[in-house]
């Protein structure tokens, strides 16, 4: 997404609005490498100019949270705004019980500020933006309110300090999610536990639109959604993905292609369980959870093509979606689990993961594939806290626009990446893909060569699991630095 300039609108919201740094119909994701979680609106998690070329040293600090809940627990959306005139930079990141600032300042990164918020920890409130006016977008479920959110006064050091507030009434569209992301014209998208698309002017701090989406097209918990250059929304939920269309003004639904997420042997699993059973299930390894992953958008609007892993057992799948109509020309794929049968019309592509397995000692699909360009990046999960022996396997699958399939480049079996890949390029000839795992008693950060798969560097993070992250994936500082948040400390990879 384009990053517009953020431009007071004195004659809608009058000039002492703008003194006080008003959000205006300007909006716009902060200039930074990762003002959201996944990177951007696409949902890529990678960054394609910025990045250490290999993993060589790594910093923590103490996290801020204050939460008295057994441990102090971060969370594991980390983002990052746009540099400071004197180029340091803030980093933010919402655990359970608040909103965390942190500093890069002299190439260190320190702890800021807190903002408490009053959440309830099954609230999941781990989604997180930075807007263009140097402002942030939280969520507060137990109040059903999004939380704009700011410094007190501009610089590195500055506490932050909540500026205004976002209601949804509950009653007419349902509990808030941690899901929401925005648009090409700035328009804030959530969706809520109603099944429901709400669109809200930021700057009104009104919906203005809304949606209820066919049975079974979204699901609150689970994953978010990416939004592609057109405004086109992408939802996945046990059994299809759906696309909806922003126009502006009204939703409108695009698309929707059936495709049974979870696989064989999850029939009697309820497709509604609750949120909290359903994060247990996650936690400790159990199959037919979620909806896969968070969908991840590949190439452009007419021949491009949107990606999810999904559920199934013994493998996994890279699941491909042509995001316009299907070529002219194209057969529907036979379905894998049921032979005879044919898969919807728009599933473009099914590719068993060698190294993505829920059973034994494996994970059912939570990290969400990593791309760059038509290349994708899909590691193993291991669970909220992984075991000595953690289930390894990171591999790189490329789409072919023009044979129109899935192909494998690369599988590592080797190392673990226990949470959604970062891709990122110290210059276009030198791109790495960087993750943290366990090996045995100790914890490492790894950094991957993009085009082979081969090990280029990799850091002891010690025995404690305070490093560990929480299935998330890590953002690209302005000096290439990278920055994730652990259970109980805050880690910075030079």
């Amino acid at each position: 997404m384009a990053v517009r300039r953020f431009v007071c609108l004195a004659l809608m919201l009058g000039a002492a609005l703008c003194a006080q740094g008003q959000p205006t119909n300007d909006i716009d994701l902060a200039d930074s490498a990762w003002p959201i979680y996944h990177a951007n609106t696409r949902a890529t998690a990678s960054s394609s100019t910025l990045g250490p070329g290999t993993a060589e040293s790594a910093q923590t600090v103490r996290s801020l949270t204050k939460r008295r809940w057994r441990k102090p627990l971060v969370s594991p959306w980390t983002v990052m705004a746009a540099p400071y005139p004197d180029g340091t930079q803030a980093v933010f990141t919402t655990p359970n019980d608040g909103i965390a600032k942190y500093a890069i300042i002299d190439g260190q990164l320190e702890a800021v500020d807190f903002l408490p918020l009053d959440r309830k920890f099954f609230d999941f409130d781990w989604g997180i933006l930075l807007l263009n006016n140097g402002w942030g977008v939280a969520t507060e479920q137990k109040r059903d309110r999004f939380v704009l959110f700011g410094d007190v006064h501009s610089g590195p050091r500055s506490p932050i300090e909540i500026k205004g507030e976002i209601v949804v009434d509950r009653a007419r569209h349902g509990s808030l999610s941690a899901h929401f992301s925005v648009t090409p014209d700035g328009h804030l998208i959530t969706l809520t536990g109603a099944n429901k698309l709400l669109a809200i002017d930021i700057a009104a701090r009104q919906i203005v639109a809304t949606m209820d989406l066919p049975a079974q097209s979204g699901t609150p918990f689970h994953n978010s959604f990416p939004i592609d250059e057109r405004g086109r929304l992408y939802l996945s939920t046990q059994q299809q993905m759906t696309a909806v269309d922003w126009t502006g003004s009204e939703f409108r639904l695009a698309w929707s292609a059936a495709y049974d997420m979870r696989g064989p042997g999850c029939e009697d699993v309820p497709e509604d369980r609750r949120p909290r059973d359903e994060f247990i299930a996650v936690a400790r390894g159990k199959t037919c959870t979620g909806s896969g992953t968070t969908p991840t958008i590949i190439g452009d609007t007419e021949s491009g093509i949107v990606v999810i892993v999904d559920g199934h057992a013994p493998k996994n799948h890279l699941v491909a979606f042509w995001r316009d109509e299907p070529p002219a020309d194209w057969t529907a794929l036979p379905d894998p689990n049921r032979p005879g049968e044919t898969l919807d019309r728009r599933v473009a592509g099914v590719f068993p993961l060698p190294l993505s397995s829920p059973e034994g000692a494996g994970f059912t699909a939570e990290n969400s594939p990593a791309a760059l360009g038509n290349a994708t990046i899909v590691a193993q999960w291991a669970g909220f806290k992984p075991k000595r022996q953690s289930p390894r396997g990171v591999q790189r699958v490329d789409w072919l626009p023009g044979a129109r399939r899935f192909e494998l480049i690369w599988a590592n079996p080797d190392v673990h990446f226990n949470g959604v890949p970062t891709i990122a390029c110290a210059r276009p000839e030198n791109c790495q893909a960087y993750g943290m795992g366990r090996y045995g008693s100790r914890y490492a950060y790894t950094s991957l060569s993009f085009d082979t798969g081969v090990e280029t560097g990799r850091i002891d993070l010690g025995r404690s699991d305070q490093v560990l992250d929480q299935g998330n994936n890590h953002a690209v500082a302005a000096d290439g630095s990278i920055v994730y948040s652990g259970r109980h400390v805050m880690v910075r990879i030079e």
